[in-house]
């Protein structure tokens, strides 16, 4: 089994995120639309060899069912939680990531498989999103530092394993955007920020045991197993953002394991049991969220062709 492109390289400059309802779209045009799409995306690779163009597409749980007559285990919906603040839940049938060094590429892809199709789909976001300097969120901390950069090691937090079976390499995503209230973030100086995020705003470095606040990013999006070891997650997440308008950050992560992600909200929301949220919640704001599954590349051409 083949992990779909996008999945275990490293994230590139530019990628489009397609958050899609089917509305009164068939399955079958889907198949056709997806095939135009990787058409649009083999011939471009064959003209840009160096544009590190990827994609991945993944299904929501409620389309999979529809599509294949078996699920991944642990495959489900998101629940919206109700803590200290609201995260909401906005269910979606498809999610399509492309990935390029290059915008226009990523254009390119978006408009070959929305060509056609405009009036029958509903569009829940088409995020446009970017490296931000030296692979800075808005907030102007390093994002992602966390995340494991050896093929093998991302492998492994990513993708799942052999006794999955017709589901090996594939991987459950967890999608969700966050708006950034970037001028109340400004107020606070360097040292609050960084105490508000639990890392040095300039190496990013995680403060000592003695000084990281208990509710800091760092410490309520660490989730360990009964043994002591961090559980963790491949994140792929970029900012996004109008000078003068919405600006935030896409936030997106492929895992085997969807009760990573939900134990990481729930202790990010407050609803954990120890009383505690996220103090990066003040300043940024949850807009939706939702999972998916994406299938490895040869299951996903079985589906498309079914």
């Amino acid at each position: 089994m083949t992990a779909q492109s996008v999945i275990l390289p490293l994230p590139s400059d530019h990628a489009r995120f397609l958050v899609l309802r089917l509305k009164d779209l068939s399955i079958t045009e889907l198949k056709e639309k997806l095939a135009d799409l990787f058409s649009t995306r083999d011939r471009l690779i064959t003209q840009h060899p160096h544009a590190q163009i990827k994609t991945g597409v993944a299904f929501g749980p409620e389309l999979w069912a529809q599509l294949y007559q078996q699920s991944p285990e642990g495959f489900k919906q998101l629940q919206p939680i109700q803590g200290a603040y609201p995260m909401p839940v906005v269910p979606a049938d498809v999610i399509i990531h492309l990935a390029s060094t290059r915008a226009d590429i990523c254009f390119a892809l978006s408009q070959a498989f929305f060509e056609g199709i405009q009036d029958k789909i509903e569009v829940l976001d088409e995020r446009v999103c970017f490296r931000y300097f030296d692979g800075r969120d808005m907030t102007g901390f390093i994002d992602g530092t966390e995340n494991p950069q050896f093929p093998d090691d991302r492998a492994e937090v990513a993708l799942l394993g052999e006794d999955a079976g017709v589901f090996a390499d594939g991987s459950f995503i967890f999608a969700q955007r966050y708006c950034h209230d970037l001028e109340k973030w400004k107020k606070l100086k360097v040292d609050a920020q960084e105490h508000v995020i639990g890392r040095t705003k300039l190496e990013s470095i995680e403060l000592d045991d003695e000084v990281q606040p208990e509710n800091s990013h760092v410490s309520r999006t660490v989730v360990e197993d009964d043994a002591g070891d961090e559980m963790e997650i491949l994140r792929h997440s970029l900012p996004y953002g109008d000078g003068q308008g919405d600006q935030g950050l896409f936030f997106i992560a492929y895992t085997k394991d969807l009760s990573i992600i939900d134990a990481m909200l729930e202790r990010m929301f407050g609803t954990s049991g120890d009383g505690i949220h996220d103090r990066l919640l003040h300043f940024v704001t949850a807009m939706d969220g939702a999972y998916y599954f994406a299938p490895s590349e040869e299951l996903l051409e079985e589906v498309l062709e079914g």
